[in-house]
């Protein structure tokens, strides 16, 4: 049998293709994605993920753990409700009547649509990943990711802005020096403390996302199968490179 390919330098088996390899072109069905091979993950949204589909990740025929794939799974849904939960929180306190100073709430508005500027980036890439037969790690338009990053940083500078802006607004102060008095109830504070969590959990989000852009492949994979089967796949197709061999 075909041994694997390994690396010349760090005697690794091959687990990632490289832009332009002939082996790139070898393509197993049992490692594409689930609905006709269709739906695929983008790299920034799950390395794990990236040339599977997430059921496909679950097929019986494969030899991840269970805890393997209830991690991975768990890392994909914590990942995209942090963008989400924190777009939520963001929606909620721009659309409340009162959002203090007008300065104050342009900052706001601010936050708001930098992080929808980087949900789009996160969408598109999406996009990438399920139309273009599967997106190899590091393939993004730098345009793209510097949406998504861009976008979540400028949005977090926001909310540290209006952070720290927001004793400006005297009727936000009375609610915390008035605490418990006939009258006085707590949105403003709830809307302080929404901007906090909306802060925190879009700064999770986005280096979650980096490391997956960082990670440069699949981080749980078969790695010894997949190389062998490409190998004698490529052999099958390209006889003359046995003997040349």
């Amino acid at each position: 049998m075909t041994s694997a390919v390994k690396s010349g330098t760090s005697d690794q088996p091959f687990n990632r293709l490289l832009p332009g390899n002939v082996l790139s072109k070898v393509k197993i069905p049992e490692i594409l994605g689930c609905c006709s091979n269709m739906f695929k993950f983008s790299y920034v949204i799950s390395a794990p993920l990236h040339m599977k589909g997430f059921w496909e990740f679950w097929a019986k025929d494969h030899s991840y753990a269970f805890l393997d794939r209830l991690a991975v799974s768990f890392d994909l849904v914590i990942h995209l409700a942090l963008w989400f939960v924190a777009l939520g929180l963001e929606i909620w306190s721009n659309v409340q009547e009162h959002r203090g100073p007008d300065m104050l709430s342009e900052v706001a508005n601010g936050s708001l649509w930098t992080l929808i500027v980087a949900i789009s980036g996160i969408l598109v890439a999406q996009l990438f990943a399920m139309t273009s037969g599967g997106q190899e790690a590091g393939k993004l338009f730098p345009t793209t990711f510097a949406a998504i990053v861009g976008g979540a940083y400028a949005s977090i500078l926001f909310s540290v802005i209006w952070i720290l802006s927001s004793p400006t607004w005297n009727q936000m102060n009375t609610q915390y020096t008035m605490a418990g008095h006939d009258g006085v109830d707590d949105h403003l504070k709830m809307q302080r403390q929404y901007m906090l969590w909306a802060m925190a959990l879009k700064t999770f989000a986005v280096v979650t996302l980096k490391k997956n852009a960082d990670f440069w492949g699949p981080c749980v994979i078969d790695s010894n199968r997949e190389s062998e089967e490409k190998t004698v796949q490529y052999m099958k197709e390209n006889p003359g490179m046995d003997n040349n061999a």
